[in-house]
């Protein structure tokens, strides 16, 4: 029984791998699309061109999706949390739910919080369909596998083991998974700062943005990744993408 769960584990980590491939090779492209000419001549000179690390990103993208992945589905199956890819409507409206509240979060505290410490690029809000898409996978799916399907998990199965080894899988303590949605979260945010440094610079305000913004995101999709699956987690990430893009844009044609 143990050696077919983890053939089956092994199959759903090769699908998410393939995911994680394609996702990292869209999140390469937009991180050059944001990059100055005087970064992508660095990049250019260094590896002797920007498909170079676009092949990098997706090799290392893979490597990580998949080790990952297989870690996590393991690490999930001890602590009571699942993938449910079944379909739901009551989870998909509170998956879409979370992700406009997200969005909604993101956009209007950018423009009414923070505008003062971003640059008009940031600011200044034009459609790009590359950045949705590397929204919807990379975001969606790879940082969901990294950060819930692992990183969660993992937090879970520690507390579980040293604060409460007397219950078993299905009766662990509450406290336990909301814990480690916070630390996830927290972990999801600070993620956000290399490419934050790279593109805008760091600043305690920027800092305090990317703690909050992303923080809040982390933890609607931890929250979901408990009570309603992984999948839900990913659609909640995926829809928030998709929501930042609507509600900029009526912001745009209200001006």
């Amino acid at each position: 029984m143990k050696n077919i769960i983890n053939r089956r584990n092994l199959k759903i980590s090769l699908l998410f791998t393939a995911a994680g491939i394609v996702a990292s090779a869209f999140a390469a492209m937009y991180q050059l699309d944001m990059f100055s000419d005087e970064i992508k001549n660095q990049i250019i000179l260094q590896l002797g061109s920007t498909e170079a690390l676009i092949a990098i990103a997706a090799v290392q993208g893979g490597i990580i999706t998949l080790i990952s992945s297989f870690a996590g589905l393991m690490l999930a199956e001890k602590v009571n949390l699942r993938l449910n890819f079944r379909f739901d409507k009551n989870s998909l409206m509170v998956a879409m739910a979370i992700g406009l509240l997200t969005a909604a979060v993101i956009v209007f505290s950018d423009r009414l919080i923070f505008v003062r410490y971003l640059p008009s690029e940031i600011t200044n809000y034009e459609f790009s369909l590359l950045y949705l898409v590397t929204g919807i996978l990379y975001g969606g799916i790879i940082e969901e596998i990294l950060l819930r399907l692992f990183v969660m998990s993992f937090f879970v199965f520690v507390l579980w083991k040293l604060c409460s080894r007397g219950s078993d899988r299905k009766n662990i303590p509450g406290w336990i998974y909301i814990s480690s949605i916070l630390i996830s979260a927290a972990l999801f945010a600070a993620g956000h700062i290399p490419f934050t440094a790279q593109i805008i610079g760091l600043s305690l305000p920027v800092l305090a943005r990317t703690f909050l913004l992303n923080g809040i995101g982390g933890i609607g999709f931890g929250y979901l990744y408990w009570k309603r699956g992984l999948a839900y987690s990913m659609y909640a990430h995926a829809f928030t993408h998709v929501f930042i893009n609507l509600i900029s844009v009526l912001f745009t044609l209200g001006r």
